[in-house]
């Protein structure tokens, strides 16, 4: 029953799990309304139920929906366990993975008996049923599965940068390929939003196709055995439900086939799929002939289209001096003579590069370019400006390279310690710069309310990494007291990679506002602010 996994013992909810209701959004059995099922109902009749982790208990006691329940805290995470019959424990008592604790029943809102089984982890609920799956079947305790995507992203992108791989040090593999290949599904032929196609890039795979396991089922394809996903995150602004009758219980059709509906969220929720690699999978056209394919009427080359799109683009470009750079002031770029360069790649991977800043202008995308060389404000829209230009190079299969960067490093670590989000806002404000530059027409997410600027006021609790903050006072300087979960107060001002984080998590900058990101798998020296620049 027990399971030695990592440092500690996991063990089941119940002897036997056999789903009731899953987790996610229902029709309510006994409301009627469409509403989030925060757990998962397993059968269950007068069964023992066990501490899937060890722990202590958090509380026990009864209440008009879960009946009576028992909350056990496992360090970040807390399972819950409804609509039992009896409890064999009391609240502080510590617990060991798989000792009884209660035995199922039919108290509180229920149609029936059953065991009510969630988990929660840092102030939300997850889905048990992966969550257990992490534990069991992964062996995997490690905290990254349940980190928020941009946080492991920020994290990884850390670690590459110490050890001077990431992409945006080393835009050559060792085999003379790009570092970056842009990521694709074979089967809509569709491309991933700038952060997926960023987390997907960092594999260095050669093969652009991504697939989940179904995706791939579906197509004929099959994973390799002992092969691990790459987890994306993507807004799911639907789903497909069973039809249920009052009682939870599926309707079939005479062929005993599960009858189903489409249900459509109200606003987007995160959805999450792992992905695999065209080299991960098996019985997978070959690779040649699916690049021969995809490239069926391309008459230009990577630099001819890298030409036309800078040609396209009418920004203003001024050849002569010594560097790269792109005057906010003037709206201007200045490059070197194209002579002064390597080859005519490199030249146009540095046009490519002072483009992406151009894009930021007021007239355009509108992105601050506030700082100067060397600040963080700086570094901020160098982030912007180096994701889209390996966008645009994984596009037009051009690569990317921007040169002497070592300047730029230390300041992007520091941002993606700080502000761990940042990597979302700066994706995102890419692939505007990207769609701009490429002439992509995307579907902007129709804002709700007034187009008023993004605060906060008293009363505030936002979820942030392992607490909740709460919002004490405002001020006019903008500047908030909050509390976190253990009661420890601050001032946060608005140049605080705290403040930006509180701010960005409550406005839930990970939802769409392109459409390429619609479900993909459902889918050196001082310079003056307004000059950017890169090295050759």
């Amino acid at each position: 029953m027990k399971v030695l996994i990592s440092f500690c013992l996991v063990c089941l909810p119940l002897k036997h799990l056999r789903i009731n209701s899953d987790f996610g959004y229902r029709i309510h059995p006994l409301t009627g309304r469409y509403t989030m099922h925060e757990g998962i109902d397993f059968k269950a009749r007068h069964d023992t139920v066990y501490a899937i982790l060890s722990g202590k208990v958090r509380s026990t006691g009864y209440d008009d929906g879960l009946g009576i329940n028992i909350r056990l805290s496992h360090d970040d995470i807390v399972s819950v366990y409804g609509h039992l019959s009896q409890v064999f424990v009391g609240a502080q008592q510590t617990i060991a993975a798989g000792e009884a604790i209660g035995i199922t029943g039919s108290t509180g809102r229920v149609t029936g008996e059953h065991l009510h089984f969630s988990i929660r982890y840092q102030n939300r609920f997850i889905n048990p049923l992966k969550f257990l799956y992490e534990l069991l079947i992964k062996n995997d305790m490690n905290d990254k599965n349940f980190k928020p995507l941009p946080v492991q992203l920020s994290n990884k992108l850390i670690a590459e940068i110490k050890d001077g791989n990431s992409l945006f040090q080393k835009p050559v593999k060792e085999n003379g390929l790009p570092a970056f290949v842009k990521p694709i599904n074979p089967t809509t032929g569709k491309g991933y939003s700038a952060m997926n196609a960023l987390i997907l890039g960092m594999e260095r795979h050669d093969d652009p196709r991504w697939m989940s396991a179904d995706a791939a089922r579906y197509a004929g394809t099959w994973v390799k055995k002992d092969e691990t996903g790459t987890l994306i995150e993507f807004p799911k602004t639907n789903d497909i439900q069973a039809i249920r009758t009052a009682d939870g219980k599926p309707i079939k059709n005479d062929q005993g086939v599960t009858q189903t509906k489409t249900v459509e969220f109200d606003k987007p929720q995160r959805g999450q799929a792992f992905l695999f690699n065209g080299s991960q999978l098996k019985d997978l056209q070959p690779l040649a002939e699916f690049l021969e394919k995809q490239n069926e009427g391309q008459t230009l080359s990577p630099v001819e289209r890298a030409e036309k799109l800078i040609a396209d683009s009418k920004a203003v470009i001024i050849h002569g001096g010594q560097e790269a750079y792109y005057d906010k002031q003037r709206d201007a770029i200045f490059m070197p003579e194209k002579e002064q360069f390597e080859n005519e790649t490199k030249y146009y991977q540095a046009a490519i590069h002072q483009l992406a800043h151009w894009t930021g202008h007021e007239s355009r995308e509108k992105r601050p370019m506030e700082g100067k060389f060397g600040s963080l404000e700086y570094a901020r829209e160098e982030l912007r400006a180096s994701i889209t230009a390996i966008l645009i190079g994984g596009e037009l299969k051009i690569g990317h390279n921007f040169g002497h960067q070592a300047s730029y490093m230390s300041n992007f670590v520091k941002l993606f310690k700080d502000e761990p989000f940042e990597i979302a806002k700066a994706s995102r404000d890419a692939q505007k710069a990207a769609n701009l530059l490429l002439g992509v027409n995307p579907k902007r997410e129709q804002k709700q309310g007034a187009d008023t600027a993004q605060g906060f006021k008293k009363g505030d609790e936002i979820a942030y990494m392992d607490t909740t903050y709460k919002v004490l006072e405002t001020y006019k300087t903008k500047s908030i007291k909050v509390e976190d979960a253990a009661g420890t107060r601050k001032i946060l001002k608005p140049e605080y990679g705290l403040y930006n984080s509180l701010l960005e998590a409550k406005y839930n900058p990970r939802e769409p506002e392109m459409a390429e990101e619609q479900a993909q798998e459902q889918e050196q020296g001082q310079e003056q602010s307004n000059t950017y620049k890169v090295g050759r």
